[in-house]
């Protein structure tokens, strides 16, 4: 049942609440408080009220907004939501966010994650072997112990990311923007080449001598 569905019509029509609802960030008790505007100033206080009743009714039950786009798709529980060893390799997952996520030993091999967000997410162990990075938001994200065995990850932004013992063999650094002290960790490290492309990771990297 959508959201719509559950108002009165009039509500609907007069406060124009369908239109209201498309950004997923607005709560309720705000688009409450609009509705209330909107009709007083048409000297309708019956109908105000009412807007507000059921407004205020879905607050209560818990009830959100349109549902963003990334609850659509398999794994997308964005912010915050725990995805702890799940098994989510090999998708599709672009439409997807795990902005501060919990993604402990959470498994994306061979997925696509491109142009994703995983800002501050917690991922520990997550297994990203084969998979597509290409502009994925890692900022401030931990991947201590993470996998990016053969992953592409050009164009990414890794800044303050927590890199510690992740494993890079034949992964892709392409266009990452990577300080010097992380870039001389990685290169400490880096070995191999991406088996579909061709690229060399130490290359990518920019590592002094490859």
């Amino acid at each position: 049942m959508t959201n719509a569905m559950l108002m009165p019509a009039s509500s609907i029509k007069s406060c124009n609440v369908h239109k209201a609802f498309q950004p997923h960030r607005r709560s309720v008790r705000v688009l409450a408080q609009r509705c209330v505007s909107a009709e007083q100033g048409r000297s309708d206080k019956t109908a105000a009220g009412s807007a507000l009743k059921t407004l205020t009714a879905l607050l209560a039950a818990g009830a959100v907004l349109l549902p963003h786009a990334s609850m659509a798709v398999s794994g997308g529980g964005g912010l915050g939501t725990p995805h702890n060893y799940e098994d989510l390799s090999n998708k599709d997952l672009r439409k997807n966010a795990y902005t501060k996520a919990e993604l402990r030993q959470t498994n994306f091999s061979g997925s696509d994650l491109s142009g994703v967000s995983l800002f501050g997410a917690l991922a520990k162990g997550a297994n990203f072997q084969g998979a597509t990075l290409r502009a994925t938001d890692l900022e401030s994200c931990d991947l201590e112990d993470a996998d990016f065995t053969n992953a592409v990850l050009e164009g990414a932004q890794v800044t303050r990311a927590g890199m510690k013992n992740i494993k890079i063999t034949g992964s892709d650094w392409t266009d990452v923007a990577l300080r010097k002290d992380a870039q001389r960790a990685l290169c400490a490290i880096a070995s191999g080449t991406k088996p579909k492309t061709g690229v060399d990771t130490r290359e990518s990297l920019m590592c002094p001598g490859s």
